[in-house]
């Protein structure tokens, strides 16, 4: 672009402004994408209306983990608990 056509556009005193604005609209977007497609969001009302019913404990749901190492260890308790409980029911 050539600079006769900014100036009639824009002020260069506003150019820093739009650029702020055009970030905080970008990630406030992102944010509420990011919201709408999480596992408490229902969009079909007429399917399984309770899809958090599916998360199981072991599940990481959040959008930055701080502690992975807990999840893998989680997710290992689990198994053994189920081959626990599996066991039990087959000497009963």
């Amino acid at each position: 672009m050539n600079r006769a056509f900014l100036k009639k556009w824009a002020p260069a005193e506003t150019l820093p402004i739009f650029g702020i604005v055009g970030l905080a609209v970008g990630g406030a977007s992102y944010y509420l994408y990011r919201l709408s497609q999480g596992p408490e969001v229902v969009w079909d009302r007429h399917g399984d209306w309770r899809p958090w019913d599916k998360i199981t404990h072991d599940t990481n749901q959040k959008l930055i983990t701080v502690n992975p190492e807990f999840w893998e260890k989680r997710r290992q308790f689990v198994k053994e608990q189920k081959a626990n409980t599996e066991r039990a029911v087959d000497q009963i």
